[in-house]
């Protein structure tokens, strides 16, 4: 005997993905055209969603052209949530989800004691994977995952972990110019993706989740093989993960707060 499909209610779908539209996009306020044209719906049905959202709190309208905002609804659930989770269950949390989202392996890196090291990994169900486990001490300047860490430190920090790293020579001092650009780009981009830097045919894609002084707590990666990674799309698992790792920060300072 089949077991039957889970009935899902549209109208209550619809509803939710309004409500996820302002994280995605990052957006204080949204009107019926913008929410229409993003989620791909008649603008009749989300007029209908928002006026039943406006009128359970969920939404306010407050905004001189009509715009709608999130209401203080959401801010009353948010307090019920993180009165019974850490900030460390909200992070595993969505490395279990990202997981699940690509089958690739998701890795939680932090900076204990001037060293990145790896803290947390949920593993796919891949043949092929990757080796590294918990307690894996990356590279700051080879890897996403180090240089990302290293990116968003103090600039005292940073430059003292390179005068380690690289000799006052010619060519020392030329390494160590290319890696502060580099370190320059992926604070500009917000991200890193790196493709057989530490391991051949490992391709890796991390962003950093940042304490409210704007440095580095962690860095958050996706870590496959490179074709897979590359089929499943670097750029859409980017997109995913700054998605992700703002809405954790935001969290980390509220609980903070």
């Amino acid at each position: 005997m089949q077991s039957k499909q889970p009935q899902y209610i549209n109208s209550i779908i619809r509803a939710l993905n309004i409500l996820e539209l302002y994280e995605t996009l990052d957006v204080e306020y949204l009107g019926i055209a913008e929410i229409s044209k993003e989620l791909g719906l008649q603008k009749t049905t989300v007029f209908n969603i928002v006026k039943t959202l406006l009128h359970k709190g969920w939404l306010i309208q407050d905004s001189p052209n009509g715009k709608y905002k999130l209401g203080s609804r959401v801010l009353h659930v948010s307090n019920m949530v993180t009165k019974n989770l850490s900030i460390g269950e909200l992070i595993l949390g969505e490395m279990h989800r990202l997981r699940d989202l690509y089958n690739e392996d998701i890795v939680l890196t932090a900076m204990i004691n001037k060293v990145p090291i790896c803290v947390e990994k949920v593993q796919s169900s891949n043949i092929l994977r990757m080796t590294s486990q918990v307690g894996h001490v990356s590279s700051m300047t080879r890897g996403s995952t180090g240089k990302v860490l290293l990116a968003w430190q103090p600039e005292n920090f940073i430059q003292e972990i390179l005068r380690k790293i690289y000799p006052e020579t010619e060519a020392g001092l030329r390494e160590k110019e290319q890696v502060e650009e580099q370190l320059k780009k992926i604070r500009e981009q917000g991200y890193c993706i790196s493709i057989s830097e530490q391991d051949k045919g490992v391709a890796s894609v991390a962003v950093p989740i940042l304490n409210d002084k704007g440095y580095a707590v962690y860095s958050l990666a996706v870590v496959g093989e490179e074709n897979r990674m590359r089929q499943k799309g670097l750029d859409v698992i980017r997109q995913e993960l700054v998605r992700v790792a703002r809405s954790l920060g935001r969290e980390q300072h509220y609980m903070k707060g």
